[in-house]
């Protein structure tokens, strides 16, 4: 719930200034290979243009497999009577690598100081490729309610890496998020977020608390059945002064996986100007020679 904008580009402004996330994660801690992900984003409305525009930079391992990616977004704004409906295309490139000495094959050999993979479509080396890669979403903001919807890579990409091929598929995510204020001190923030493939769906449910708008803390459930359930997550964080939020969350795993990780950890640090960017021109100054 906080990074809005990763998983939506129609959300970019509705932080009402220029606003960048930095964040780490790793997950599935001790675990050879784990997945880890490093993300910074920036956006800012736009007013000259009617919406806002963004940045992202994005890496991922897991694996063998490293994702870099950057891409870029615009997002119109319309004015409602109770908020605003926004709709946002992201469009960029993703380059994917293979570090292929640390692969391994049933047929090859790997006696000391030698690596032969035994398959024509393997190498010794790293080798990658690059793929566009595009999103489109829709984002509601009314205040205490909230909804978006984003779909990515449709139709889906084919990406070349070597003499190798990945299929991007298609990503739909669908998100909403309700505040309920309970009195001017403290806030309760409900989230759900639905993620597909349209052959897997998994689910994401939250509950944080909010005191005086800078301390807040929660839990999460990530899963709904005994197939997808994957982690209890514990989130808190604090406001560090006007313009800066940090945030931790810790993943308590519930899965299989449980019996050989110590949980994923994720650091988010929020920074936000607090100041309205390109709105209109300063005053002239006007120079009156009896006051000086």
């Amino acid at each position: 719930m906080f990074t809005k904008y990763r998983m939506n580009p129609a959300y970019a402004g509705l932080d009402y200034s220029l606003s960048v996330d930095a964040l780490i994660r790793s997950q599935y801690t001790g675990i050879p290979g784990q997945p880890m992900t490093q993300y910074l984003s920036a956006h800012v409305p736009a007013y000259i243009l009617s919406g806002a525009i963004g940045v992202e930079l994005y890496r991922a391992t897991e694996g063998s497999l490293v994702h870099n990616s950057i891409t870029g977004s615009y997002n119109y704004v319309y004015n409602l009577p109770f908020g605003f409906l926004s709709g946002g295309l992201r469009a960029g490139f993703l380059q994917t690598s293979v570090d292929g000495e640390s692969l391994r094959t049933s047929s090859g050999d790997y006696e000391p100081n030698t690596i032969f993979h035994n398959d024509p479509i393997l190498i010794n080396s790293t080798f990658s490729g690059i793929a566009p890669i595009w999103e489109v979403g829709v984002y509601l903001f009314m205040g205490d309610p909230q909804f978006g919807v984003s779909i990515s890579r449709t139709p889906s990409i084919k990406q070349s890496i070597g003499s190798a091929e990945i299929g991007l598929v298609t990503h739909l995510d669908l998100y909403s998020q309700y505040r309920f204020r309970y009195n001017d001190e403290l806030h309760f923030i409900s989230a759900i977020l639905l993620k597909s493939d349209f052959n897997v769906l998994q689910s994401d449910i939250s509950l944080l608390a909010e005191i005086n708008g800078n301390v807040f803390g929660g839990v999460g459930l990530r899963g709904y059945n005994s197939n997808s359930l994957d982690a209890i997550a514990i989130t808190a964080g604090m406001n560090l002064g006007r313009h800066y939020r940090l945030s931790y969350s810790y993943d308590i795993g519930l899965s299989e996986l449980k019996r050989v990780n110590e949980g994923s950890h994720e650091i988010l640090l929020n920074y936000n100007l607090k100041k309205m960017i390109g709105l209109g021109n300063t005053p002239k100054v006007e120079y009156n020679s009896r006051n000086l």
